[in-house]
């Protein structure tokens, strides 16, 4: 009996003995599960935080790569026409990567995508820097150019305007030699007398003045043209007036002057002797009067005559 009790008991405790060994290891099973799922837990935690770090460094890039973008617009404005399709593809580029990178959490793939797009972004600011570069290095050239340009004009401006200057003179210098001289200017009052037939009288008495009679010569001058010449006499009052029998004008150094009387003589660049007769509505009066001579618009001589 008590054999039988004492295998009971053995039993028993074989029995208690591989529960125990049974809830151990449930135990380190459940502990392993849980030290298992902590490390996993931290190591996505890790990596969420890693990720959560280099999306906040790719957003900082592509700040940093707007802010250069801007200040190369802004130093370099009379480009911008030339680069409106880099700018264009740049734009798109940027708004492609916020778009990725707004989306929240990034998955390995989204992260690796985006740090691609970034790259080719930077390849892209790069080479927009280079054709920056080349533009400016053009324009500097053809400033340069235009500089030179526009100093040879300027040069050669002055030059012209130098011949053009020794031109005229020299075109005045002829124009002068050219010029017609009217020399042995004389002035006097006549009249006719009646009896014993019709004879011009001279006469300085004012109220017996008919005419006036205006004597010249034109002096000889090789260096004039030929050919038919108008020579305008004006008679100028001792008031100052000219004394006209009709309003009649001639151009004078650019100006128009009133004139008596002209006559026409055909000039053979030999001395010639003429005689013109100048009338006056109504009397003449006394004092000092001035007679002067015009021809191819210069004044070509002048003489003062008294009548009392």
């Amino acid at each position: 009996m008590e054999i039988q009790q004492n295998e009971k008991d053995k039993k028993s405790k074989t029995y208690l003995m591989i529960l125990i060994g049974a809830l151990l290891a449930l135990n380190v099973g459940i502990g392993i599960n849980l030290w298992l799922g902590n490390k996993e837990k931290k190591e996505l935690a890790t990596r969420v935080e890693g990720l959560t770090n280099d999306k906040n460094v790719l957003n900082d890039e592509i700040k940093k790569m707007e802010t250069e973008l801007e200040q190369l617009h802004s130093e370099n404005q009379s480009l911008n026409d030339q680069l409106n399709e880099k700018d264009l593809a740049i734009e798109q580029k940027i708004k492609q990567i916020k778009l990725l990178l707004n989306k929240g959490k990034l998955s390995d793939a989204e992260y690796k995508k985006a740090k691609a797009e970034i790259l080719s972004l930077r390849s892209m600011v790069e080479d927009y820097k280079l054709r920056v570069a080349e533009l400016t290095q053009q324009v500097e050239v053809l400033t340069t150019e235009k500089t030179q340009l526009t100093q040879d004009l300027s040069t050669e401006q002055a030059r012209s305007a130098e011949k053009d200057r020794t031109i005229e003179a020299g075109n005045k210098k002829i124009a002068q030699a050219k010029k017609l001289h009217a020399g042995s200017i004389r002035a006097v009052g006549v009249r006719e007398r009646k009896l014993f037939g019709k004879k011009e009288v001279e006469t300085d008495k004012a109220s017996k003045v008919e005419e006036i009679k205006v004597s010249f010569s034109i002096d000889k001058n090789e260096l004039a043209d030929e050919g038919d010449k108008d020579i305008f006499i004006k008679l100028v009052a001792p008031d100052g007036s000219p004394i006209l029998t009709k309003l009649q004008v001639t151009k004078v150094d650019g100006t128009d002057v009133s004139y008596t009387e002209k006559k026409t003589i055909d000039y053979k660049n030999e001395k010639v002797d003429e005689v013109v007769y100048c009338k006056k509505q109504g009397s003449f009066t006394k004092g000092e009067y001035i007679v002067e001579l015009f021809a191819e618009g210069y004044r070509i001589g002048s003489a003062k005559f008294t009548l009392k």
